[in-house]
């Protein structure tokens, strides 16, 4: 299970209702954000606000599809006045690129520690991918690509986290598990 959340990315092993293995990074779509900022700073000399990048993330799917270029408004550094710039969408892509390979290399990481009867699951089943984050352009075939696992996307991926809570909480058959975590600190 991989959650790509906002401020971090949690890759998991999950295994008879529990966690084997865990990693928590802090890679998420605020560092896309950020990444996408930088990008626009660097090459436009324009400062964006993390709205901005934001959208532009967030649309980059729709715009690639329409062969469009994302048209955002900022502050030029140099004059300090405000305009408007077309980003093509290679930028935006190639600027995310690091925040992906950090996530991909830690999957790595955590795949190469699971215990091999698991791995034969993982191998048949693939990965299974959340969090709002999950849903950037690419994120999902790159992981695939990089892991060379299959890599199911999750149908509700910003409320995965609390409707697998809420049936934690309602169902009796799930009670156990919410018990367990919450002793073993």
């Amino acid at each position: 299970m991989v959650n790509v959340g906002f401020h971090t990315t949690e890759i998991s092993i999950l295994s008879l209702g529990g966690i084997v293995l865990s990693r928590l990074i802090k890679v998420g779509g605020q560092k896309f954000d950020e990444s996408i900022k930088g990008a626009i700073r660097k090459e436009f000399s324009l400062i964006v606000g993390s709205k901005t990048a934001e959208e532009v993330k967030i649309s980059l799917r729709e715009l690639e599809q329409e062969k469009k270029a994302a048209v955002v408004y900022g502050r030029d550094i140099v004059t300090g006045l405000p305009m408007e710039k077309e980003i093509p969408t290679d930028l935006v892509c190639e600027s995310m690129l690091e925040n992906f390979d950090v996530i991909i290399d830690n999957i790595r990481v955590i795949l190469e520690r699971t215990p091999p009867e698991l791995s034969a699951d993982i191998f048949r089943r693939g990965l299974y991918l959340t969090g709002g984050a999950s849903q950037v352009a690419h994120l999902a075939e790159l992981i695939a690509k990089g892991t060379g696992l299959k890599v199911n996307v999750s149908e509700n991926p910003i409320s995965g986290v609390a409707l697998g809570l809420a049936k934690i909480i309602k169902d009796d058959n799930y009670k156990s598990v919410a018990y367990l975590e919450g002793m073993g600190r």
